[in-house]
């Protein structure tokens, strides 16, 4: 009896050092609060909306989109001419969010709306835009997808006869003199492949698109909801391409994605995590040993990036104010 008492207390003590462990390391990882409603510090609203330093630059709004769940990415771009690119528009509830967003903008035309793959939260806003605003053109892979959401957005696209690309790697959008996106991935050999089979939710996020965006000497790398399978690919065949000097943190700052080895080969200065809700502190820890300036939208709001074409400035919409 004795020992087996004796045993059960070596159990306990080994299990609670396990625990130890783990709320270690927890405590080790991020832990700023939530600045949209804390009490605890001061904090500064930022009007990210102001467009009286918008001219001749150009600007990449990450829109906060409030949700009881995952809200998804929408990210509004716009040149120094002021052209208009909206890549992705979160899930089908934020889609009237998204489009107050754009109206304090002043904007009721998109020039190229991209969908970077086919789940609810990249398209599911679109169901909205596509009757509250006139899109020029719309850009994604050539993936089909069997939900409900895919299906009204397709039948809206031909509803409102959207002239509709497929892109692939190799492609190349002249947004104006100085300014280009270049499409890393998907391969066309890979959505070819990926047409003959019925595709889980993680090979349809890799088969979304990696854009990179060039301004003059600055450049902004778009990974969508990338695994780390697909990063591991993209450092495997295309290791000089991925250099940024701003990253769209893969999957909404997921534990799926953000590896060391692509973080350090991206190398960027700046990084967002688009998403109403906090995903990995691990991965912010990993951001921010890697120095790399990392945004969450799910603590900061609305973050506003703008560059002339050789600096880059990145506001979030709330910031803390420390006073001595």
């Amino acid at each position: 009896m004795k020992g087996r008492s004796f045993a059960l207390l070596v159990g306990c003590m080994m299990m609670f050092s396990v625990i130890l462990l783990i709320v270690s390391d927890y405590l080790d990882s991020y832990t700023e609060p939530n600045l949209m409603t804390t009490d605890s510090v001061e904090v500064i609203k930022n009007d990210l909306f102001d467009l009286t330093e918008d001219q001749g630059k150009l600007t990449i709004r990450y829109l906060y989109l409030d949700a009881e769940k995952k809200s998804g990415d929408a990210i509004v771009i716009k040149t120094p001419t002021g052209k208009v690119v909206l890549i992705d528009a979160g899930i089908v509830t934020t889609g009237l969010q998204v489009n107050d967003y754009l109206d304090r903008l002043q904007i009721n035309k998109i020039d190229m709306a991209i969908a970077t793959h086919p789940h609810y939260d990249h398209i599911g806003g679109y169901l909205t835009l596509l009757h509250e605003k006139t899109v020029d053109q719309l850009l994604m892979p050539n993936i089909d997808h069997t939900t409900d959401t895919y299906q009204q957005f397709s039948n809206l696209i031909q509803e409102k006869d959207v002239p509709t690309k497929f892109l692939y790697a190799g492609d190349q959008i002249i947004l104006e003199e100085g300014i280009r996106i270049d499409v890393i991935s998907p391969e066309r050999k890979a959505i070819a492949l990926a047409k003959e089979q019925k595709l889980s939710t993680t090979e349809i996020n890799n088969l979304a698109f990696v854009l990179k965006l060039t301004y003059n000497e600055t450049t902004f790398l778009f990974t969508s909801d990338i695994y780390k399978k697909q990063e591991d690919l993209l450092l495997q065949t295309k290791p000089n391409l991925l250099r940024a000097d701003f990253l769209h943190a893969p999957h909404h700052g997921d534990h799926t994605s953000s590896s060391q080895a692509f973080i350090n080969k991206v190398n960027p200065q700046f990084a967002v995590m688009s998403s109403n809700i906090l995903q990995s502190k691990k991965v912010i820890k990993r951001y921010k040993q890697s120095d790399v300036n990392v945004f969450t939208t799910s603590r900061i709001g609305n973050v506003k990036i703008e560059s002339d074409g050789v600096r880059i400035k990145v506001t979030p919409e709330y910031v803390r104010a420390y006073t001595k």
